[in-house]
């Protein structure tokens, strides 16, 4: 694990990652060819499960986005009877995971993460 350390924002920001990945954002088309985005983020390729070249370009296969947004949901609460609303103004952290996976974050402006 190249030395990084194993923690809840480390893997609230690998299931962001995941679950807000969207194939816009990782792969561009130029002259009718289908190539990765060079410039990702080690973040941004936590959502990457493969990529294999093919007859007709890249072939790139994301992990489970769907289980990523349950997993945040029920860690968030979203899914015991509280609404969408209320549960955003009592916490930013899922803001600020969300937020990480398009820019980098001052953790300091997050409350819950110090």
């Amino acid at each position: 694990m190249t030395g990084k350390k194993l923690s809840a924002e480390r893997v609230m920001k690998e299931l962001a990652a995941i679950g807000f990945a969207r194939a816009p954002d990782y792969l561009m088309v130029e002259n009718g060819e289908v190539s990765l985005k060079e410039n990702l983020k080690p973040l941004d390729r936590a959502a990457v499960a493969s990529i294999e070249k093919t007859s007709a370009g890249i072939k790139v296969k994301f992990y489970d986005k769907m289980k990523a947004l349950e997993l945040l949901g029920k860690h968030f609460g979203l899914f015991e009877g509280k609404g969408a609303q209320e549960q955003t103004e009592e916490n930013n952290l899922l803001e600020a995971i969300i937020q990480s996976t398009r820019q980098e974050v001052d953790i300091h402006d997050v409350s819950e993460i110090q």
